[in-house]
């Protein structure tokens, strides 16, 4: 995209009505902010086409008010500039017992026979704690792994499901708490540990956007 498109996706937000709505007006300031100093200080492409992804993403919510779209759109362009074969963006929701699980809103569907970046599944939950998903919860670090197979961290995987080579996984925290994750698989290269500060913008957001839908429901 053109950098004159992305400054105008950016600046449509300014008359957009965020009256009673704290989280979403952060994170428009917060996007506005990140378009602004890449500006001044210049950056690479593909910095400019993540801030433009979370732009579009933003936008949407703005018009639907739902979650699930707005993740649903986010997500094939996130695998693109991460390079990653499948991934998730999921909020963090709480069983009868107080324990933790994601509950996705986004999620590649790697069953689908020659699936694509575009095939997309909402509504899956991941319970179990014990694998790489689970360590994004327990530790509310981000989770690196370029040898899944050899990381004490990791559960394996459920029959039939892909093979994990590498896995990246960021936490979303708002005032301190955990409210959701970003979990991205298989970059053919492995993940640098430079990936963890890049997405950081969508990082806050996402987990904006999530506080945001819960506070209006």
């Amino acid at each position: 995209m053109l950098q004159s498109q992305i400054t105008e996706a950016v600046k449509n937000l300014d008359s957009t009505d965020v009256s009673g709505q704290p989280f979403l007006h952060e994170a428009i300031v917060y996007l506005k902010s990140c378009w602004d100093q890449y500006q001044m200080a210049g950056g690479n492409e593909r910095y400019a086409d993540l801030l433009s992804a979370l732009a579009d993403s933003v936008s949407t919510y703005v018009d639907t008010s739902e979650i699930e779209s707005t993740f649903v759109q986010l997500l094939p362009d996130i695998l693109l500039l991460s390079g990653s074969r499948f991934g998730f963006l999921a909020e963090v929701c709480y069983n009868s017992a107080d324990h933790p699980y994601l509950q996705s809103h986004a999620v590649t569907n790697i069953y689908k026979p020659r699936y694509d970046r575009r095939d997309i599944l909402t509504n899956l939950q991941f319970h179990n704690l014990e694998t790489l998903n689970g360590a994004i919860l327990t530790s509310r670090n981000p989770v690196l792994s370029n040898n899944p197979q050899q990381d004490p961290r990791s559960g394996g995987v459920p029959f039939g499901h892909l093979k994990i080579s590498a896995f990246l996984g960021l936490p979303f925290l708002v005032n301190g708490n955990l409210v959701g994750a970003l979990a991205l698989a298989n970059c053919p290269d492995g993940y640098l540990e430079t990936e963890i500060q890049f997405f950081s913008p969508l990082c806050i957001i996402s987990g904006l956007i999530i506080s945001d839908y819960r506070h209006r429901n």
